[in-house]
């Protein structure tokens, strides 16, 4: 008996942390998007801005996508070059790691909505909102992915692409400041 009371108390807890992580994902997208408009000094500005952020967001939710796909090809070929019976570790990492590359390919379709259309269109908003409640569902998977990509040995294209993030934060940084 206190072992399912146990069982239900841990897993509310874990449901509670999973909405946190996709919140506060979600929270800083949507405050991203946000300043990106506030700091636009005319309406042409903002519309400019706005797809550039989109832009930014592609490229930084399919670099993701990208390493994300690659490692859980990695973990894969590992089970079955070992000719054993996988671990269920193992195949429980290479889904959470397909899971969260499905979800950054999602929010990346989404996002590219926002580099060819006007932030203020039915489709920029309807994507918006999408793309919200995405990362909001999200956060189990992207926050397992990320302390599953940390525990594994990193290969060129993974840093490459680790690079490519920094590069592309950099570049949004860059777009705020002028």
């Amino acid at each position: 008996m206190n072992s399912k009371m146990d069982r239900r108390v841990l897993s509310k807890r874990i449901v509670t942390r999973d909405l946190v992580v996709g919140s506060a994902v979600a929270l800083c997208v949507s405050l991203l998007g946000w300043l990106d408009i506030a700091t636009a000094p005319t309406q042409d500005a903002a519309d400019a801005s706005i797809r550039e952020f989109g832009t930014l967001l592609t490229v930084v939710f399919g670099l993701a996508a990208a390493v994300w796909w690659g490692q859980s090809t990695k973990v894969s070929n590992a089970i079955v070059e070992e000719n054993t019976p996988a671990q269920r570790s193992q195949r429980g990492d290479a889904n959470t790691l397909n899971g969260a590359a499905a979800t950054c390919t999602a929010a990346g379709l989404l996002c590219s909505v926002f580099a060819g259309a006007s932030w203020r269109s039915t489709g920029s908003w309807l994507s918006a909102i999408t793309l919200l409640l995405l990362l909001l569902m999200s956060g189990s998977d992207l926050r397992q992915a990320v302390l599953i990509s940390l525990r594994l040995p990193p290969e060129p294209r993974e840093i490459a692409g680790a690079i490519l993030l920094v590069v592309a934060a950099g570049a949004f940084l860059w777009h705020l400041v002028t």
